[in-house]
Formats: structure tokens, sequence, C-alpha cells
């Protein structure tokens, strides 16, 4: 695996080594545009083949310079750069912005479709006094609840979490996708860059009621992984466990970001931390099979109640 560290990231999924631990068959590469010396934009890709959104992974897309988006100025020169990524690409492709490039329209030019997806963030998180008092009246019920049942306990023992998350996948009969290798890995390469925060709640019996894998850089913190016991679903810790990531997210990160869900019900507790909704873009262009699947997809999903 190489160890190479862009600078020129939004967020950790950007990395190579991220996407050599959750797409492993894949080669990686990036591509740099350059103004004079300087690089003012970045895009992680494959090497070959198809570019599509590897597992575990919330947003893939551009990196671009603070001076091209936040300056007028330079408005003409980013649909430029943009559109020179875009050039880069294969022609199959399904990748999603980050929030941070709300510039989707070279994508839709270059005859991509683009949809809005929803995650919501903590952006400042300078003060965790302000952001435990902007918390809807029942998520703070819940930490306080939990507090009285659980102990918060840093751990590396990422076998816990793997079983916590087959427990919650098999009381909806269904299978959790992930393998427990694979779930190893991931972690174990996001410790050796120094990535990774494993928190569990465990009662004073020994009993394991959530548990929670953050990952993170200096830029964001996401709550990427969280596993509760069936038997605890009431005990407020997965609540407690967020809490304490924010807390956490505080001292490395700028952002906390929920890894939001466009399912009603996650939505709806995520939105109960006080977070801000921030909108990022799927964008994708492929061929008629896959864009007949894409329609059909949610409505069998519906049928079948899954969710």
């Amino acid at each position: 695996m190489t160890e190479k560290q862009s600078t020129y990231t939004n967020s950790i999924f950007e990395q190579i080594w991220w996407l050599e631990a959750v797409a492993p068959d894949t080669k990686w590469d990036e591509v740099l545009i350059r103004r004079g010396d300087k690089v003012v934009a970045r895009m992680a890709r494959p090497k070959s083949g198809a570019f599509v959104i590897p597992h575990m992974t919330q947003t893939i897309g551009y990196w671009l310079d603070n001076e091209y988006l936040s300056k007028d100025v330079f408005k003409n020169e980013q649909k430029k750069i943009v559109s020179e990524l875009i050039s880069s690409l294969p022609e199959n492709v399904h990748i999603s912005l980050a929030p941070e490039n709300d510039y989707y329209l070279p994508f839709l030019w270059a005859g991509f479709t683009v949809r809005p997806y929803a995650t919501y963030r903590i952006n400042s998180l300078s003060n965790t006094d302000d952001i435990y008092s902007s918390f809807a009246n029942v998520v703070k019920k819940n930490i306080k609840s939990a507090m009285n049942k659980v102990n918060v306990v840093e751990s590396a023992d990422i076998s816990l979490l793997h079983e916590l998350m087959e427990k919650t996948f098999k009381l909806q009969n269904r299978k959790y996708p992930y393998t427990f290798d694979f779930f190893k890995h991931l972690y174990d390469t996001c410790v050796e860059h120094d990535a990774a925060k494993l928190l569990y709640a465990i009662d004073d019996v020994g009993n394991i009621h959530s548990g929670v894998l953050f990952v993170y850089d200096e830029n964001v913190c996401y709550y990427l992984i969280a596993g509760t016991d069936p038997k605890y679903r009431s005990s407020g810790a997965n609540s407690l466990l967020i809490w304490e990531g924010i807390k956490f997210a505080s001292t490395h990160s700028k952002c906390f970001d929920f890894e939001g869900s466009m399912i009603e019900g996650v939505e709806n507790f995520f939105r109960q931390f006080g977070g801000e909704m921030s909108v990022y873009y799927d964008v994708y262009r492929q061929g008629i099979v896959q864009d007949i699947f894409n329609v059909i997809k949610p409505k069998i999903k519906k049928l079948l109640q899954y969710k």
C-alpha cells in the first residue's frame, strides 16, 4: 500500500491510502491541475476502468484551491478547471462531490446526471457548550440517561463493533454486507494514519450497549459506523457516544459530519443534534442499463419494505 498523503483533499475519503483500503482491487492515481507552479485542483481516480464510489466512502470528487472557490474573479477560471478534470474521467462514472464543491454545472453540460443528497454537519466546533445547548431536549435526556448506565471506553477491538453491526442487520432480516476482514483492514489502515477513534458504551457488568467508529482528518470528523445491541436500544448509549465523538472532533477537526442519510427516521435523529443541513451532489454518467436500474431500484426497495 502506498503511504502517499495528499494535502489537496476535502476529506479523508479522497486520500489514496483510504481508497486503496476500501477498494483494494482498484489501482488508484490522481489528476493535478496547475496554474504556474501552483496546484489549484486535484482529483483521485482509478488508473483504468469505471470510476465508482467505493464502499464506506461518502464523497469522492474534486478538490479546488480556496482561492478559486471564494473570489468572483476566479469563477470563470473555476469552470475551466472543473472542465479539465471532467475531461480526464472515464466514460462510466459515479461519484459524489464534497459539500465544499457545489459547482456541478460543468458535469451537467458534459452529460452527467446530478442528484442532491443531504448530510448534517456541525460546522463550528470551537465551543462545545454551545453545541450541547443546541441539542434537542430528547437528545440531552438520552445522554444524561446513558451516563447513569454505561461507561464510555476507547478500544482497539474492532470485532466488537462488527458483531454489533451483524446483530443490528439480523434484527432487520438482513445480512451485514461487510466481512470482518474488510472491516478490520479498513480500521487498521486508519489507525496507521492516526485517523480512527473507536468508542464503546459498556455497562458495569460488561454488556456492550453501543459502539461507534469515527474517522477524521484536520478538516472533517465523520460518524462512520455505529452499532447498537438491540437489547439496549433504549439506553441512550448511541447518543452519548455521538456526544463524545463531537467533543473529540473539536480537538482534531474543523467540523463534524453525521454521514447523513436520506431515510426519514435517520435524518430526524441526526437533525436533533443541532447541525446544519449540508447538500452535496451525486453525479454519474453510465450506460442505459444502469440508468434503468437506478430508476427501478427505489421502487423495488419500497415494494420489499427495504430500508
